[in-house]
């Protein structure tokens, strides 16, 4: 169920609106429903995927690799973010580039999604 217009959630209602287990996340940041959200707030604003995309429109497929795997890393149980990340990484791991438009254009739709709900985060 995604919500609309500025409904606001808990974090507990984010995870389930993208399919992911809260509880596991929880789990991971010591029980603290204010980690949670201090580290989905700080997810929003970090530049790792602006530079991500600088280095996509550039091209460079060394700094392509090292922004994808922050991205991946950055992950807070954003599973589908996780999962298409990943594929670049792969990708370019040692220098390929076949496939990275494509593995991009999925890793841009789940971000901006994430981001917009992040957004509706309280």
């Amino acid at each position: 169920m995604i919500k609309e217009g500025n409904v606001k959630m808990t974090a507990k209602e984010f995870y389930e609106t993208i399919g992911q287990n809260y509880e596991e996340v929880l789990e991971r940041l010591a029980g603290s429903e204010a980690l949670v959200l201090r580290f989905l707030k700080k997810f929003s604003t970090d530049k790792t995927f602006s530079e991500l995309e600088k280095a996509m429109e550039a091209r460079d497929i060394e700094m392509i690799f090292r922004q994808s795997h922050t991205l991946k890393a950055a992950n807070l149980g954003l599973k589908p973010l996780f999962e298409h990340t990943q594929v670049l990484v792969e990708i370019t791991r040692h220098g390929g580039s076949e496939g990275i438009d494509e593995a991009f254009e999925k890793i841009k739709k789940d971000y901006e999604e994430i981001i917009r709900l992040i957004a509706e985060v309280e």
